[in-house]
């Protein structure tokens, strides 16, 4: 059987299906789209957004020396670096040392404040307290009768 005939058998979009080594899926190379502003993780370089990642900056300590913290509400001025909230992606980018290209710092700078805000994030995904879970329990007055939008006690 020749090549047209093999084509001509297997229907009209059997040219658009090729396995072949040469011509990529296209379907492979779709992306969804990610809502709003994209920014660049430094840590793993993947893309995510805005919404999703932490921002680093650098301020400077009372002798002049840089330190990283999160900007929490990312607003404070300056350069910042984008950062997935991964313990991985923090250890990947201080290994690669890419807060200092990422923010234009000469020197070195300080994460332990980063550093400490990782800790804390996986002591809090570690689970609830349990003297707090106990005061949940309670409940506060309000949602007495069911139904927290409601007057009646």
């Amino acid at each position: 059987m020749t090549r047209k005939g093999r084509l001509a058998a297997a229907g009209p979009d059997a040219r658009f299906s090729s396995p072949s080594r040469r011509i990529p899926d296209r379907a492979a190379r779709t992306v969804l789209p990610i809502e709003g502003p994209v920014r660049t993780c430094v840590g793993c370089r993947g893309p995510g957004p805005r919404s999703a990642l932490l921002r680093v900056v650098a301020v400077a300590d009372g002798t002049g020396a840089p330190v990283l913290v999160v900007d929490e509400r990312r607003r404070m001025p300056g350069r910042g670096a984008w950062l997935h909230p991964d313990p991985d992606c923090f250890e990947l980018a201080v290994r690669r040392s890419a807060f200092g290209r990422a923010l234009r710092l000469a020197g070195p700078a300080d994460d332990t404040a980063v550093r400490h805000r990782f800790e804390r994030t996986q002591e809090d995904a570690a689970g609830p307290i349990p003297e707090v879970e106990a005061d949940r329990r309670q409940g506060s007055g309000l949602e007495a009768d069911g139904c927290p939008m409601s007057t009646h006690r």
